[in-house]
């Protein structure tokens, strides 16, 4: 078993050994619950299948992390408040860090929904990328290939394989919920700030 001690995280960094001393430990936090000391203690396994550390590059610094975080809320569980990574010199470079679960999907790759890799917020444009994540094909939004290998002729706003999005007649939808009743400026899931509404 190894303990690291995270400084800048205020966190600890538990490594151990075999699989069933990791369950053997997480049976005895569960059992002791909110008791003192581990009331004092968050515990996250690192071990599920299904947590991922995502990273967010938007270039508009603008763009609110909560509406980057309402977006993963579509496809993700639990997702944490951002934290604003920063390059070697200390600036803020656009990434965003945000920790979530993917949800369960029989029909997604590997048994999960994953959120597309690409994506708009009205009219800003984001990347997104996580480990174990799988290949992203730009013309079809489909995990499992990339654009190279891509023959799908689909439609990227509204799913349709009958045209291209170029060719698209239907009425656009929101961004950020996916409904086609409002675009992402008049999504009532964004938080309007105080000099819009006065």
């Amino acid at each position: 078993m190894g303990i690291l001690k995270l400084e800048g995280e205020g966190a600890y960094d538990v490594a151990l050994y075999t699989e069933e001393k990791h369950d053997d430990i997480l049976r005895r936090v569960r059992a002791v619950g909110g008791e003192r000391p581990m009331s004092h203690y968050e515990i996250t396994s690192l071990a599920k299948n299904n947590f991922r550390v995502v990273t967010v590059n938007i270039y508009n610094p603008y763009v609110k992390d909560e509406e980057v975080r309402a977006f993963l809320g579509r496809y993700m569980d639990n997702v944490s408040s951002a934290r604003h990574l920063k390059d070697s010199l200390g600036f803020w470079n656009g990434r965003r860090g945000f920790q979530a679960l993917l949800r369960e999907d029989p029909k997604g790759h590997g048994g999960y929904l994953h959120p597309p890799a690409m994506f708009s917020l009205g009219a800003d444009r984001g990347m997104l990328f996580y480990a174990r994540q799988p290949p992203f094909c730009r013309r079809c939004t489909a995990y499992g290939h990339i654009f190279a290998s891509c023959s799908t002729r689909k439609c990227r706003f509204c799913g349709s394989e009958e045209h291209e999005a170029r060719d698209c007649d239907k009425p656009e939808a929101c961004h950020g919920c996916g409904s086609s009743a409002h675009l992402w400026r008049g999504c009532p899931a964004r938080q309007r700030a105080y000099a819009s509404a006065a």
